[in-house]
């Protein structure tokens, strides 16, 4: 297999300059071997479950589009992704659903500046993550209601702000109504710290309440609950539909009974998984031949990264996995082809 060109982080100042048929410069021909031109894809750090994707992806890619130059950009991640391919400084790019629907729609951190030019190739490439309600069995609510009725003096710790972690906490809050204000006023106190620091409040009894985006069996989680006397609370149907309608949320997830430490029944939530996305400039020809290859080479997507498992071709077209943002000609065509649209 030929080479694929990797652009490391020494590079990022070419990547303003860098030419790119953007998929428009391509051969008509309905075979894919006869696609031509240049793919900038971007996904986040060297090594980590995103980089390999892209990898993977646009390996499968090369394999039935040859002539397709792809180069991986490792950066910019959840919340840079979406900028870098609306303003045409990349072709495509993986992308959380919920980032997706707000870079198009112009909301929270793409505020009042809508990106209408991006499609969704495919969603649910990976399991969603889940937003994690957890709080210490002491505090003695078993609901975000019972917490709102009982006004205890929490001390609620999140990732720093602006953050997806801690983008999902305010919006848990703003869903019952609620906010940091009103945990202050209460008594309570909000923290605002890296990660790592606030599983570790949490392990040490500093926090007795955390609200953050966790994956299936996440590490640094299923050590914090190690410590035991922690619970998971649910996300209510009607508060999970309004995260649903405004935000771009998948409504009914779950954390699985024994997942973590301290589950013994499945807790709602909501949640999002990992897509690819790319712009109405990309033509039809390419997204098809994209979708194409990702959908039918599951088993190498699996061999590079077991959390891929959970992505299903069947579907990766439909509006919920895909952040509610429409879906790009060429990909619609070959989910109808496939009989997975109608």
């Amino acid at each position: 297999m030929k080479k694929i060109t990797v652009i490391l982080a020494i590079a990022m100042a070419l990547v303003f300059g860098l030419p790119s048929t953007g998929g428009k410069a391509v051969a008509q021909e309905s075979d894919p071997a006869n696609i031509t031109g240049q793919v900038r894809f971007c996904s986040m750090t060297v090594g980590g479950s995103w980089y390999i994707y892209a990898v993977t992806v646009s390996e499968v890619m090369k394999s039935i589009m040859p002539k397709v130059v792809v180069d991986v950009f490792p950066y910019q991640g959840g919340v840079g992704n979406p900028i870098l391919v609306g303003t045409g400084k990349a072709e495509m790019g993986l992308s959380f659903s919920v980032a997706s629907n707000w870079a198009y729609n112009g909301i929270v951190t793409y505020q009042d500046k809508p990106m209408k030019n991006l499609r969704a190739l495919l969603g649910g490439l990976s399991s969603p993550y889940r937003i994690g309600i957890v709080v210490d069995e002491k505090l003695g609510v078993n609901s975000i209601e019972e917490l709102l009725e009982k006004k205890p003096s929490v001390r609620l710790v999140t990732v720093q702000r602006g953050g997806l972690g801690e983008i999902m906490a305010s919006q848990i809050l703003e869903a019952y109504g609620s906010s940091y204000d009103d945990v202050k006023s209460w008594g309570g106190k909000v923290t605002h710290v890296d990660l790592s620091a606030a599983v570790s409040q949490m392990k040490d009894g500093q926090a007795d309440m955390f609200i953050h985006n966790m994956s299936f069996k996440q590490p640094d989680i299923t050590e914090m609950c190690l410590r035991g006397g922690l619970k998971f609370l649910p996300v209510g149907e009607k508060e999970a539909k309004y995260l649903s309608d405004k935000y771009g949320h998948m409504p009914e997830v779950y954390f699985e009974v024994d997942e973590f430490t301290g589950i013994t029944e499945r807790v709602r939530s909501i949640g999002y998984p990992t897509g690819i996305i790319a712009t109405d400039q990309m033509s039809d020809e390419m997204a098809y031949a994209i979708t194409k290859a990702v959908c039918e080479n599951k088993d190498k997507l699996v061999a590079a990264h077991a959390s891929m498992n959970a992505f299903e071709p069947e579907l990766a077209g439909g509006t919920e996995l895909n952040g509610f943002i429409p879906l790009h000609p060429g990909s619609e065509k070959y989910f109808k082809e496939k009989g997975y649209l109608k």
